[in-house]
Formats: C-alpha cells, sequence, structure tokens
C-alpha cells in the first residue's frame, strides 16, 4: 500500500470522501446512500490506500476498514458504486480475533454480510436511484432487470435477503429464471457458492494473527435500511480520532508490526511503517467482491 490517505480534521476527512471518493450526485446526493456513507465514516473512519502489490486488488482489505483506490475505473458512476459496495460491507460487523470465533461463525457472518452488501449494490440501488441502471453495467443483465421484468417493486430488505440466499444455496427459486437470457444473471448468482472455500481459506490466514477485538459500530444486515432510514450524524471530532486510532491499530496487528500507534497523534508517524507493506497476499477472489 502507498498514498495512504490521513486526515487531522474530521471535516477535511469527509470532505475528501465527498469529493475524491464519492464522485457520482446520483449516489452521493442520494438520501439513503448519503446517509449509508456518513454512517461508515461515523463508525469505522475508513482508510484509502492504493496498490502496490496485485494482490491487493483481491485481499478485500475493507475488512479491516481499510480501502483500495482504483485506478481502473474511468467511470465515476462505477467508481462510486465500487465504493459504495464496499461501504456497504463495512455497515456490518466482523471478528477481528479469529482465536475468538469459530470457522462457522466467520463463514456465516461473511457470507450474510456478502448477501447483504451484494443485494444492496446489485439491486437496491436500481430501486432508489432513477436513472442509475443505464449507467452501469449497460452491456449486460443483472437480477436487478429480471425482478424488474416480473413487475417487482422495491422488494424489502429482509425478503430480497432470503430470496438470494435460497438462490445461491439451493435450486428451490431456480423457476424464476426460465428466460435464456436469465441464464448468466442464474449463473452468477450460483457463483457464490464459492465463498465457503474463500472463508475457510482467508480463516486459516488469518487465525494466527490474533489482534484486539476491537469494538466498532456496526448495522446488520436485516435492520440496516430501518436504521439508516432516520440516521443522523452526532459524531464529533473527538469521536474520528478515537475511531481512526482504532482503525490504525487493526492494521498494525494484520500486518504484524510492533508499537501500533498509541494515541491519534502517533497515527501519523506509524502510518509510514505501512507505507509499502501488503497486507494478507490474496490466493483468491471471494464473489462480489472483485
Amino acid at each position: 500500500m502507498k498514498d495512504i490517505s490521513l486526515f487531522r480534521r474530521k471535516d477535511e476527512y469527509e470532505d475528501f470522501v465527498w469529493t475524491e471518493i464519492f464522485k457520482e450526485p446520483l449516489i452521493k446526493l442520494n438520501p439513503f446512500y448519503r446517509s449509508l456513507i456518513q454512517f461508515v465514516m461515523d463508525a469505522k473512519a475508513p482508510v484509502f490506500y492504493s496498490q502496490t502489490d496485485p494482490s491487493e486488488y483481491a485481499n478485500f482489505s475493507a475488512y479491516y476498514n481499510w480501502v483500495a483506490k482504483r485506478d481502473t475505473y474511468k467511470n465515476v458512476t462505477m467508481e462510486s458504486m465500487y465504493f459504495l459496495h464496499d461501504f456497504a460491507h463495512m455497515m456490518f460487523d466482523y471478528p477481528y480475533d479469529m482465536s475468538s470465533v469459530s470457522p462457522d461463525e466467520f463463514e456465516e457472518t461473511v457470507i450474510m454480510n456478502e448477501y447483504a452488501a451484494s443485494n444492496e449494490t446489485e439491486i437496491m440501488a436500481h430501486y432508489r436511484v432513477p436513472g442509475l441502471r443505464h449507467l452501469v453495467l449497460s452491456d449486460r443483465r443483472i437480477f436487478y432487470d429480471t425482478l424488474r421484468d416480473m413487475g417487482v417493486k422495491q422488494p424489502p430488505v429482509r425478503q430480497l435477503l432470503d430470496m438470494r440466499r435460497q438462490i445461491v444455496e439451493t435450486s428451490n427459486l431456480d423457476f424464476l429464471f426460465p428466460k435464456a437470457e436469465d441464464q448468466p444473471v442464474l449463473k452468477q448468482l450460483k457463483g457464490y457458492r464459492g465463498n465457503k472455500a474463500w472463508c475457510k481459506s482467508r480463516f486459516e490466514q488469518v487465525v494466527t494473527l490474533n489482534p484486539t477485538e476491537y469494538f466498532f459500530w456496526a448495522l446488520r444486515p436485516y435492520n440496516y435500511e430501518r436504521v439508516l432510514a432516520n440516521y443522523q450524524s452526532t459524531s464529533t471530532q473527538e469521536n474520528y480520532e478515537r475511531t481512526l486510532l482504532k482503525t490504525m491499530r487493526v492494521m498494525h496487528a494484520v500486518i504484524g508490526l510492533e508499537n501500533p500507534p498509541k494515541d491519534f497523534a502517533a497515527c501519523f508517524e506509524c502510518v509510514r511503517e505501512l507505507e509499502g507493506r501488503v497486507m494478507l497476499k490474496s490466493q483468491e477472489v471471494p464473489v462480489g467482491q472483485a
């Protein structure tokens, strides 16, 4: 990682996110997504960096509240959707001390969060933001198109989450895809089954790291929509400093560095130790996270 973006002032950090990260007005001015983005900034204070190693493309550092910038997106809408997907993940909880959870618990947490984040950015975003569908993936059919052609209005989050699990893990709802043009959509959804193998590999890779189980505010896949519908930020400069310190300390632990920052001011010295480092060389890309 390189070009790590750290800010001493909360207002400067938020200005950076609103101008340099989320460039698509349809996303950042949408009331629901504005609340989602603000919640993640308040709860996780994600740090942004540029890649120095090919494996950083797939290491999914957003689990640790670190987000890789993508130079590959020339379309600001697609770039904003990529960041929105990572922010959707960061809404949810994630275990940092793997020695305190079982492999099954880790798998359930990761897979349910992936289902929810993918539903939000692949389907719900097109219901929430009129005109968005024509700006992204216009060369292919997606599940939103299948639902729209069936006459499905904006579905409840819980119902959509349960539907996705049934489609991915069973054949119970395969009848929803009778058209030949929908077969690639069904095949793509079935591909999420591979995330079980990814979860096993990632658990084995990080179980010995044993960073402290830091507490971050988080929502759940079933309740995030109703929470964000009325979310009002009360975060202060002091809250921002505490949260960024935790995010920095987590990355120091994951990379295996000694002497993590002890206070907010030390973050700006310790960040030099992270330049050029690689967080977890990934062997595979989990479906939905490329």
